[in-house]
């Protein structure tokens, strides 16, 4: 739950514009879900009677293979049932009550609320100091998420380059479908540099897979985000039996706090990680991360190949979490031939200080340049 003062925050709204924007990525990204070649984003601008403007990133796929969302979804609900919805002037409760109306589409609502929580934190004076528990750290460390490689060699000089530039973790994307050797030819690069690794199977391995997932579980004994289902605890608890070591960090399986509650009950999770745009926004982002404190759920923020938008507030997050050995907030150049904002997320020593990009300005020439479509309401 936010401060009262923030969430009592009147807000003169004067426009609401919608951007969609698609940047190039200065490679392929290959995932159990599938290949990327660009970002393709909705950016939400909240501007105010004074001019005042807050932006918002909605960051789900241009495809529904994440999560029920996908773009062109979130455009048309946007329009047709939060625009009509807001007033001229209203709180920031008020536009939270909306948002919460709307079952589902997290990564939707998540944007709106960003675009106001913006503007709102401004008028207030707002911290999260005021909201969350821990304490902040000065600066954010950092890992590298890596695609699904074929290419021994690619691989070698991939990895190798990563701990070159100093990543506190190196995480790779997983599928039933991996080739093995590939890991086998690198591994020695990763034990002998003493190399914090991960994986991520984006929920690909179900009940006939299993024998198949034994080969990251057994060879790194480290643990393996969402490598079942979303959902599915009959295929966790075949996993566990077949592999008692299994450690699981649940990241698609968790779009509430109801849904870690359940899985704590459950004793199905063992980490978390949070993106804010899953869990539908700010205000749930907090009310979670101060759930993981006092439960001690090992927690630590994620990415969606944001922008700087909405990878500066995921960094700020990421400030209250001391404990997190590293989170998916990799500096904006690792993705993007050029980034919206200035000056862009960059990172030294694998570590990011996020008070160095909180006043980050959008480039609305660069915005222009990779414009798909614009729509712009007035109130």
């Amino acid at each position: 739950m936010l401060s009262q003062t923030l969430l009592q925050q009147t807000l003169q709204l004067a426009r609401i514009e919608l951007f969609i924007l698609d940047l190039p990525q200065k490679t392929s990204f290959t995932s159990g879900i599938g290949v990327r070649n660009s970002r393709k984003v909705l950016i939400i601008k909240w501007v105010d009677a004074q001019g005042l403007a807050g932006y918002g990133e909605c960051s789900c796929r241009p495809d529904p293979y994440y999560s029920e969302e996908y773009l062109d979804g979130a455009v048309m609900l946007v329009q047709k049932f939060i625009v009509p919805q807001l007033q001229k002037e209203i709180t920031l409760a008020q536009v939270l009550h909306i948002l919460r109306r709307i079952r589902g589409w997290n990564f939707t609502k998540a944007a709106v609320e960003a675009a106001a929580f913006q503007v709102a934190r401004r008028l207030s004076g707002y911290s999260f100091t005021q909201d969350i528990a821990t304490h902040a750290i000065e600066k954010v460390p950092v890992g590298i998420s890596l695609g699904i490689y074929t290419d021994k060699g690619e691989a070698y000089e991939v990895v190798k380059g990563a701990i070159e530039d100093g990543y506190r973790r190196i995480k790779f994307k997983i599928s039933p479908t991996v080739d093995t050797s590939v890991f086998e030819h690198i591994n020695p690069l990763l034990f002998d540099n003493q190399v914090y690794t991960g994986f991520d199977a984006n929920g690909s391995y179900f009940h006939e897979d299993l024998d198949k997932l034994g080969y990251f579980v057994e060879t790194y004994q480290t643990i393996i985000e969402q490598p079942l289902p979303p959902s599915r605890y009959d295929v966790y608890q075949a996993a566990k039996d077949k592999y008692p070591s299994l450690r699981v960090c649940a990241d698609e399986e968790v779009k509430s706090i109801g849904d870690l509650m359940k899985l704590k009950a459950l004793g199905a999770i063992d980490e978390l990680n949070l993106k804010l745009g899953r869990v539908g926004g700010v205000s749930h982002s907090v009310e979670i991360l101060n759930y993981c404190q006092a439960e001690g759920i090992p927690c630590w923020i994620g990415g969606m190949f944001e922008t700087g938008i909405g990878r500066v507030l995921n960094l700020e997050l990421a400030r209250f979490l001391p404990d997190a050995r590293a989170h998916d907030l990799s500096p904006s150049s690792r993705y993007f031939i050029e980034d919206i904002v200035t000056p862009e997320v960059s990172m030294e020593g694998g570590f990011v200080q996020p008070d160095q990009f909180v006043n980050y300005e959008v480039l609305p020439e660069v915005m222009k340049r990779l414009e798909v479509a614009h729509y712009s309401y007035d109130f």
